[in-house]
């Protein structure tokens, strides 16, 4: 059936399919174009005229080529090989009637998951375990019959009205628009990515296959880009993709607050969950006898930045970089400078170094470029207590000490004996009504890691950290329940200032204090990676466009042939709630 045949009618036959086969890549560009509209009524719309143009441009160079890539790939090389020309058709019309369902679909996954269609995706779709879910996404496929028909049409129309289509001249002026659009769509993009025009640069995943093109490297290798100020506005302003955040996202209404509270919080960046040891910090380790101790407690993320998100956010750190981009305050800080009620003090041994502090949660608060250290930070903050406790007004001081980098392991216990020794000094006189909080924005690891790898490393020493409160209202004791540094927000928003709101209009934890709360998962991560903890260690990180790999819970790869869909699916629930659509 399917042979080639050299000579002048092969040629002939040949030429008519290629020709035909222009046509028909036209129609389903019209096609992929009209479907790929309804991104537009999911995406977080460009504040800008400039952005809502690139939309359109990109919407139109995008699926011209890519449905003209798969013209050149798959129907092209069929006019060679299929003789006759009804196979040839009705092959490229099931193919393409495939494509425009798949399409379809991804625009409702996009809608539902912020994530376009991966082999993962589509494993979760049709489910078995999920019975509900897969019938939901099967109404998606009886389109499909309707494609295929008038597919089938076109088809049929365009094989028989070939000689008049192929007079008509305006297909290559066409053809030629496209092009342009496709170009301009991937140079817009280089420039809005080197200089970061954030209407732009945030619709780099609004398409399925879309990877637009970049050109650092070469604008700074021809001076027309410093990468280290393109660098430092990264790590201040976020990357260039974050997208707008709607948080919280509704006003907060408070109940009324009879007694007042005494807030101490301190991180220590750096600190280990191992590290709270007789051995180790003895007088820490003494202080958390007589506390509440949560031995399963996970920060957000991998380094400061992303520790703060789950502290003073309650969010995961995939909302870092938005929260820096815009500058979204903390409903924490702002209901503690509600009326002016509490008086606030703030000490940091690196001097608020983390860009999240300026540009987000202290942005009210004169954060001075001061000289100091974990000491003399310490000595600060015991002095500014004593005259705080002078006052009627109740207060909240938050102490930010840390651990030098590059330590080995002896350093590392030298550094936790001076901490011990301070943190011993600052929570001596410290009444027993104040609400005393202890953790670490992110642990330690003792490996030689570049860069990148450290920004990807999430073993439980980097990401397992201390979580130790001491307040009168809960009881003493370990709770190993599985909890993350999302759930402090919900805590102090409901039990000390006795907000009314539901938690997931500001968070996505859930209430630390609540004892009967417990969760299967936590979630921590970077820009690219979102990394679920279960309770028993093992963790499974997925990215952006679904690939995914299982730790086990010493930090070994994993095989997983078999995917925790129902976990996928609850965090692709949760994890983009509080982005704007």
């Amino acid at each position: 059936m399917f042979w080639i045949k050299n000579g002048k009618q092969y040629r002939e036959e040949t030429s008519r399919k290629i020709s035909w086969g222009h046509w028909f890549t036209f129609f389903n560009i019209l096609w992929a174009i009209i479907i790929g509209s309804r991104y537009a009524f999911i995406i977080d719309w460009p504040d800008t005229l400039f952005g809502r143009l690139y939309f359109f441009v990109s919407l139109l160079g995008h699926f011209s080529f890519i449905v003209f890539a798969f013209y050149l790939l798959i129907i092209f090389p069929l006019s060679f090989i299929v003789k006759n020309n009804r196979t040839f058709r009705g092959l490229s019309v099931i193919f393409s009637t495939l494509c425009v369902t798949l399409l379809l679909v991804d625009t409702e996954v996009f809608s539902r998951f912020n994530l376009h269609l991966s082999s993962v995706v589509w494993n979760l779709l049709v489910n078995p375990e999920n019975g509900e879910l897969s019938r939901n996404w099967q109404i998606f496929f009886t389109a499909m019959p309707t494609i295929l028909l008038l597919q089938m049409l076109f088809s049929r129309w365009s094989w028989e009205k070939l000689r008049s289509l192929e007079r008509q001249k305006w297909l290559k002026a066409v053809g030629i628009f496209f092009v342009c659009a496709f170009t301009a769509t991937h140079l817009i993009y280089a420039w809005a990515d080197a200089y970061i025009y954030r209407p732009i640069t945030m619709q780099k995943s609004n398409f399925p296959l879309s990877y637009p093109m970049t050109a650092r490297s070469f604008l700074e290798k021809h001076g027309f880009l410093d990468k280290t100020q393109y660098s430092h506005t990264l790590e201040w302003e976020g990357r260039p993709e974050a997208a707008k955040i709607d948080y919280p996202k509704h006003a907060l209404r408070f109940g009324e607050v009879k007694e007042k509270t005494n807030i101490l919080l301190i991180t220590v960046s750096g600190l280990r969950a191992d590290a709270v040891r007789a051995d180790k910090m003895p007088k820490l380790n003494a202080f958390a006898q007589q506390a509440t101790r949560y031995i399963n407690h996970y920060s957000t993320g991998n380094d400061n930045n992303s520790g703060l998100t789950g502290l003073f956010y309650g969010l995961t750190a995939n909302y870092t970089d938005s929260l820096l981009s815009n500058k979204t305050r903390s409903v924490l800080m702002e209901r503690l400078r509600q009326n002016n009620e509490y008086q606030i003090g703030l000490f940091s041994a690196d001097q608020f170094k983390s860009p999240l502090f300026r540009q987000g949660i202290f942005p009210k608060n004169k954060l001075g470029a001061r000289q100091g250290d974990n000491q003399s930070e310490t000595a600060r903050f015991i002095q500014w207590r004593k005259q705080a406790q002078q006052s009627d007004k109740p207060y909240f001081a938050y102490l930010s000490l840390s651990v030098e980098t590059g330590l080995n392991e002896t350093g590392y216990a030298l550094a936790l004996r001076e901490i011990d020794s301070l943190l011993n000094e600052a929570l001596t006189d410290e009444s027993e009504d104040t609400l005393v909080i202890i953790t670490a924005e992110h642990g330690y690891n003792f490996l030689n890691l570049d860069e990148k790898q450290q920004a990807n490393y999430f073993a439980r020493d980097e990401v397992q950290v201390p979580m130790i409160v001491r307040w009168s209202h809960l009881a003493r004791g370990e709770i190993d329940k599985l909890t993350s540094h999302t759930d402090l927000l919900p805590a102090l928003m409901k039990q000390v200032f006795r907000a009314e709101n539901p938690v997931s209009d500001y968070a996505q934890g859930y209430d630390l204090f609540d004892a009967q709360q417990e969760r299967n998962w936590v979630q921590a991560g970077n820009y690219r990676w979102n990394v679920i903890i279960t309770p028993d260690g093992t963790q499974f990180h997925i990215d952006r466009r679904g690939n995914y790999q299982k730790y086990d819970r010493t930090y070994n790869k994993a095989s997983s042939t078999h995917p925790p869909l129902g976990l996928f699916l609850e965090v692709f629930n949760q994890e983009d709630s509080f982005f704007e659509k």
